[in-house]
């Protein structure tokens, strides 16, 4: 198969066109060029190299003289993670931008090392390497995970052979996840805090009155939002499930405020004072002005979606009721919160005692 693929290089911003035939089962071999009408020449002129070639390798492997194909003899970390930034499946990736600066590491430092070389030892060393120069292992397991997702479709599409598995029992063990909530007295100084902006004392508010993520909160449009019935819908959400979240009234308000405001987008709900949509680096920037000014430490956005659970808990909702708000798919996800309502009365509670009153 004979394919021309885009490039944008992540460190430069060049562009680049990738002339590429593949020889099942063998590692393809592709030249760069910087015009596409000269990758168009090479690929048709490659077209009966291609036959050839195939013809040759398969000659030498049945009469045993070439047991690994040439061209993994000089197949390159660095080519192997190009081709799979440029493969179509790939670029259309909703976390395609994500992925390409996570290998954008692993691109500085084995560009040039041979697959044949990337071993066991050679990982390690890199991960040893990860464990130093990130904040936690969370973030280095992060950059593990793309360059294993790379290494796995190099052996699915034949780019690599099959007996050049991914190491096993790789990844950093990560401390339990934080589970941080607002008490009463810090919920009401964070809301103090960010009274001198509307936007973000509205999008605080929905936070905490709904638990929605924040992207789900950043993607949300009006019509998304009834703020008659106080309902939000999600189309877009992690688990790739749609939910509807009831929203309460205060939130609802705060809601009304922004529609009323100077500027108002026909689409998306917070913006910038421009009118263009809110950006997670801008929103994290002014989060931890007014998180300072609360005196809330180290509090994290993600933590107002854990007081969402955290005040319905302390009313009384049940596990599943918090899970149904939070939009977990496994009961797993909400397990976490359980502490926050054992020794509860559930329902039925009241009955079951009234049942064994009358037969006391």
């Amino acid at each position: 198969m004979a394919t021309i693929q885009k490039r944008v290089s992540a460190i430069t911003g060049t562009v680049s066109f990738v002339a590429q035939v593949r020889i099942k089962p063998f590692a393809p071999c592709q030249k760069t060029f910087k015009v596409v009408t000269d990758a168009k020449a090479a690929l048709k002129a490659a077209k009966q190299w291609g036959k050839d070639e195939e013809k040759r390798l398969r000659t030498e492997i049945e009469k045993g003289q070439n047991q690994v194909p040439e061209d993994l003899t000089r197949l390159t970390v660095g080519k192997l993670i190009n081709t799979y930034l440029a493969d179509r499946e790939v670029t259309a990736l909703r976390t395609f931008k994500d992925v390409d600066r996570l290998l954008s590491w692993w691109l500085k430092q084995h560009v040039s090392t041979r697959v044949l070389d990337f071993n066991v030892p050679t990982i390690r060393a890199a991960r040893d390497k990860l464990r130093d120069e990130k904040a936690t292992p969370a973030t280095a397991n992060r950059y593990l995970s793309a360059m294993r997702a790379c290494w796995n479709w190099g052996l699915n599409t034949g780019f690599l052979p099959q007996d050049r598995a991914w190491p096993r029992k790789l990844l950093l063990t990560e401390p339990p996840g934080r589970t941080k909530f607002l008490t009463d007295d810090q919920l009401a100084a964070l809301l103090k805090a960010a009274e001198p902006s509307p936007t973000m004392r509205a999008a605080i508010l929905l936070s905490v009155a709904t638990g929605i993520r924040q992207g789900e909160l950043l993607g949300l449009t009006w019509k998304d939002i009834d703020l008659e019935k106080g309902k939000l819908t999600l189309l877009k959400t992690k688990n790739k499930t749609p939910r509807t979240v009831h929203v309460p009234s205060t939130a609802i308000a705060a809601l009304k405020g922004l529609k009323k405001a100077k500027v108002v987008s026909t689409t998306h709900v917070f913006l910038v004072s421009a009118g263009v949509p809110l950006k997670v680096s801008t929103l994290e920037q002014r989060w931890r002005k007014i998180r300072d000014t609360a005196k809330l430490g180290d509090f994290h956005w993600h933590d107002l979606r854990h007081s969402c659970a955290s005040f319905l808990a302390r009313q009384g909702a049940s596990l599943l009721e918090i899970g149904s708000v939070l939009g977990h798919k496994s009961p797993s996800m909400t397990y976490r919160y359980s502490h926050l309502v054992q020794g509860q009365a559930v329902k039925g509670h009241a009955e079951l005692d009234a049942l064994l009153s009358s037969n006391a």
